[in-house]
């Protein structure tokens, strides 16, 4: 694997997509060069240990990408990146959770409020994402040069860079925030640490006698899920070690399921409370085309991890 197309290619992850692929061409170009003049010093070609110094010498990535970045002001050059990146984390955080919320409330009301809640949750957003930035960029401002990038990046070595895959396998991280947001709200409600409710009405999600024995399980594949799209936050692009734990979440989560299905009446829907509250039983038929639906998803979504994973 060359060394030299590894590294531009990792660099071009950090980049915004009107400037990747320039940005990458010149850079492996400019590496290429190095590499050759190295190599015409030494009257030698360079060995593997050889390039790897050529590009610990470069740095990491991100720092890398860091320089074609727009110059802030009020957070340092060093710490931009990384704000950068938080700052967009939060923003899509922010949007994700609001809309679950919104979304939830016109289950409650009806789809007659849609054209009423759209302008609320629009603004919550944005008062909430300025918020955010206001606080995010003050504590940068305050951490200035104390924490420097290059300190936070020392341990790096050219042996975590991705192998070259083809154009467009990068992974997306407004997918991978929605996926990591998404699966932290359902992990909260599910186990109580937010309240189980549309709008004022309390709601319920009930399993069979066996919910207590499977809760620690779904609880441990949704803990999984979080990591493993944090990860691909971090670092968007395709590895083995990604395709391999999104491949191997699967079978637990059919594992859960296939366990629900077995069960009579497996799944409750409770709404209201007291005298009010209704009892709405999913039927086997609904859970059984569930678990179709979603065999049939792994399946397809499978076979075309394996295909990237003979690329890489």
């Amino acid at each position: 694997m060359n060394w030299l197309e590894r590294y531009s290619f990792a660099v071009k992850s950090h980049l915004p997509p009107s400037v990747r692929n320039d940005v990458a061409d010149e850079l492996l170009s400019d590496l290429q060069d190095e590499r050759d003049y190295r190599a015409k010093s030494l009257g030698r070609p360079l060995n593997e240990d050889e390039l790897k110094a050529l590009l610990r010498e470069r740095g990491h990535p991100m720092l890398v990408a860091a320089d074609f970045q727009p110059r802030p002001t009020l957070v340092s050059e060093s710490l931009f990146p990384i704000y950068l990146q938080l700052l967009q984390w939060m923003v899509i955080a922010i949007a994700v959770l609001h809309i679950c919320f919104a979304a939830a409330g016109l289950i409650e009301q009806g789809e007659g409020r849609f054209w009423q809640a759209l302008p609320q949750t629009l603004w919550s957003i944005l008062e909430k994402s300025l918020y955010g930035f206001a606080w995010l960029t003050l504590i940068f401002y305050l951490v200035g040069e104390s924490v420097s990038r290059t300190d936070l990046f020392k341990h790096w070595t050219p042996d975590s860079l991705p192998n070259v895959v083809a154009q467009g396998e990068y992974i997306s991280r407004t997918g991978s925030a929605f996926e990591l947001v998404v699966t932290v709200y359902f992990a909260a409600w599910l186990n109580h640490i937010i309240p189980q409710s549309l709008g004022e009405r309390p709601v319920a999600l009930l399993f069979s006698e066996q919910w207590l024995a499977l809760l620690p399980w779904i609880n441990a594949v949704l803990v999984a899920g979080m990591i493993i799209s944090s990860v691909k936050l971090w670092s968007p692009y395709w590895s083995r070690r990604k395709i391999m734990a999104e491949l191997a979440l699967y079978v637990p989560t059919l594992m859960i399921m296939a366990v629900i299905y077995r069960e009579d009446s497996a799944l409750t829907i409770i709404t209201g409370a007291d005298e009010a509250a209704k009892r709405f039983v999913i039927s086997a038929d609904w859970i059984a085309l569930g678990v179709l639906g979603y065999a049939v998803f792994v399946i397809i979504d499978s076979a075309l991890k394996i295909n990237k994973l003979r690329a890489i």
